[in-house]
């Protein structure tokens, strides 16, 4: 019997585009209150805060989906070695 390599699965989690994607909005939104003054759209926006906060929940948010892409890449390094 021949030992052939198993396709490789090449597709983001689902779990790391459904925390990457807010993550990516997040840091958007961040950046465009930094840049910008949008007190008369609402009060919130008016805090110095605000951009500051909105930028840690995309570090958070892009990190914690690097998890799933890291446990994907791990299961498919080990995937041949648990074949032999």
């Amino acid at each position: 019997m021949t030992n052939t390599p198993a396709p490789r699965r090449s597709a983001l989690p689902i779990s790391a585009w459904l925390l990457g994607l807010p993550g990516l909005a997040c840091l958007l939104a961040g950046l465009v209150l930094l840049a910008g003054d949008f007190s008369d759209v609402h009060p919130v926006l008016a805090e110095s805060g605000t951009a500051i906060a909105l930028i840690v929940s995309a570090i958070a948010l892009l990190g914690s989906a690097a998890f799933p892409v890291v446990l994907r890449h791990l299961a498919d390094a080990d995937a041949p070695a648990a074949d032999q």
